[in-house]
């Protein structure tokens, strides 16, 4: 158990390393990890890398934002901020992204083609108004 539990606890081994190196099936490794050690999976998540001189650029992006506010007071409501999304028309979605936490496995799934279509939608707003939405573009993956 010792030996499963630091083979797991290093963040870059997986359940399927430590079973290679434990010399051990990997459904073994798995059951000791969730019913005796009570470890579950979780996707790791990144972020950007926030070095020292990124607190300098950003005091002096935002000295320079509230200088150009004292300026004009409507400035950062002509600021157009904008957002697009993707849709596959079969209604599939980013499953990566979408995790669903239900108590046991249904094992049920879905037939869908192997390359959908799919659309694009953009749009933008500012502090006074709304543009779009648009559709930007249907094709097939």
């Amino acid at each position: 158990m010792e030996a499963i539990a630091s083979e797991a606890a290093s963040a870059t081994n997986s359940a399927r390393e430590a079973a290679r190196r434990l010399g051990l099936p990997l459904s073994s490794v798995c059951n000791i990890l969730r019913r005796i050690l009570q470890l579950y999976p979780y996707k790791l998540q990144s972020c950007h890398e926030l070095l020292p001189a990124d607190t300098a650029q950003k005091e002096a992006f935002a000295k320079w934002a509230f200088s150009k506010m004292e300026q004009d007071p409507t400035w950062a409501f002509n600021i157009l901020w904008t957002y697009e999304a993707h849709f596959l028309f079969y209604g599939d979605v980013n499953n990566h992204n979408c995790p669903i936490w239900v108590t046991s496995n249904s094992r049920e799934y879905t037939q869908k083609p192997l390359h959908s279509p799919k659309g694009t939608a953009w749009c933008g707003f500012t502090g006074s108004f709304i543009i779009g939405p648009f559709s930007l573009k249907r094709s097939a993956q």
